[in-house]
């Protein structure tokens, strides 16, 4: 969220509240005019009351002092309006009737024994009916009064807000220009001590052991790009000047073995660093038939006995380097014939998903499609490091590429999905 949209809900948020706050008052302050008017009504019946109990105690005859107040000995010279309204809730003590009339009604025995009833008929004694518009005009008014001051007091707000929240404003925009390569610096002296200029404090303290983090590994990517590589490529070329000299079978074994564990040991480092680099977004666009060749070729002495089966156009294209490409699918193909130790495997490319399908036997009991791209998972027959499949699903997360695999009886199919 920007300072811009905090500041935009702060004032909604303040604006909000004064105008509910206003429209709030005016109904409390409408109904507060109806209970006070009819408290004083039932104050004059209480008062009344005493009266006419006074006069019945001396066997005068009951008159109550004001003349829209009548007495009645029971409820059969009621008004018929009260009547039935008794008749159906007899705790009822206000009553509306037609023409506006309005009644309220109290018993002179407290146990309300529907005897000895004071009636009074307020009509014309109603005040706040009367004067029904003018409390609307008056809480409209109000209402109003309450906007204008809420805008007054939004615009103040918003003056506010902006001086409080524009150095947030100047924290954003220093860390969005800064590329992830050079991470701004020495920027918190610019802002006052308070909770945003220590927030700017803790934030280039971060910044900076994150900018030291990248640096320890961007330099160690570039020893092991060079100071493994240099000894590989000697150790390569002095296996490749062995082979050509007069060897026994057994050396002979041996050699391969060290030209093969090379060979491992490079494509391993070449993973990493291709895990290490940062991704551009402009990402090339690879033809796979000549990346799968190419591993195929590498992989000849291996596929023997292993018929392969290609179904993709030569005109196929993935967004994908053709570095990586080239791992992924190396240790696909490899993983295919080191473990599936089937007779077939057949690779096609539809609907722009990859599939890799073996014949074998499929994935140990060990083993599950998901727990197979951790690393560390090795089969019971594996003598490799347990990396592969890891670093497969890491190299195709990269890219955006979904990675799937399902295991049965008849082999191990894997779908790579480019996007």
């Amino acid at each position: 969220m920007t300072a811009k949209q905090l500041r935009n809900k702060i004032v909604t948020y303040f604006v909000s509240i004064v105008v509910l706050l206003s429209i709030l008052f005016s109904l409390v302050t409408l109904m507060f005019s109806f209970v006070v008017e009819d408290t004083f009504f039932y104050q004059i019946l209480n008062s009344e009351k005493q009266q006419v109990l006074s006069q019945i105690k001396n066997k005068q005859t009951p008159k109550p002092h004001f003349d829209f107040i009548t007495y009645h000995k029971n409820q059969s010279t009621l008004p018929k309006l009260v009547q039935q309204a008794l008749s159906k809730a007899p705790k009822q003590r206000e009553f509306s009737g037609a023409k506006n009339t309005h009644y309220h009604i109290a018993y002179l025995d407290d146990n309300q024994r529907q005897q000895h009833i004071l009636l009074a008929e307020v009509s014309q004694q109603l005040v706040v009916n009367r004067l029904t518009n003018k409390l609307f005009y008056f809480s409209f008014g109000l209402l109003c009064f309450g906007i204008l001051l809420a805008l007054v007091l939004a615009l103040g707000t918003v003056k506010l807000s902006k001086t409080l929240l524009n150095p947030l404003d100047d924290l954003m925009t220093i860390v969005d220009n800064s590329p992830v390569e050079k991470l701004p610096t020495k920027f918190a002296a610019q802002f006052k001590q308070n909770e945003i200029g220590r927030f700017a404090q803790t934030l280039e303290a971060a910044l900076a052991r994150v900018s030291a983090f990248v640096t320890r590994e961007q330099q160690f990517t570039r020893d092991v790009s060079h100071e493994l590589r240099t000894p590989l490529t000697v150790s390569q070329g002095a296996v490749t000047l062995l082979t050509h000299t007069e060897l026994n079978q057994a050396q002979q074994k041996f050699v391969t073995r060290i030209s093969d564990a090379n060979q491992q040991m490079h494509e391993i480092i070449e993973t990493l660093l291709a895990l290490a680099r940062e991704k551009h977004r402009d990402t090339e666009h690879t033809n796979l038939k000549s990346v799968i060749e190419n591993c195929i070729i590498k992989n000849q002495a291996l596929l023997k006995d292993v018929a392969i089966d290609i179904s993709l156009a030569d005109n196929a294209n993935v967004a994908m380097g053709a570095l990586e490409l080239s791992l992924v699918v190396q240790n696909l193909l490899q993983n295919a014939i080191y473990h599936g130790q089937g007779s077939h495997i057949k690779i096609e490319f539809q609907d722009n998903v990859l599939t890799i399908a073996d014949n074998g036997k499929g994935l140990t009991d060990t083993l599950s499609s998901q727990s197979v791209f951790e690393a560390g998972q090795r089969g019971p027959n594996s003598h490799g490091s347990g990396i592969g499949l890891s670093l497969v699903k890491r190299l195709c997360e990269k890219y955006g590429v979904d990675v799937s695999l399902n295991s049965s009886n008849g082999g191990v199919t894997i779908n790579l999905t480019f996007a």
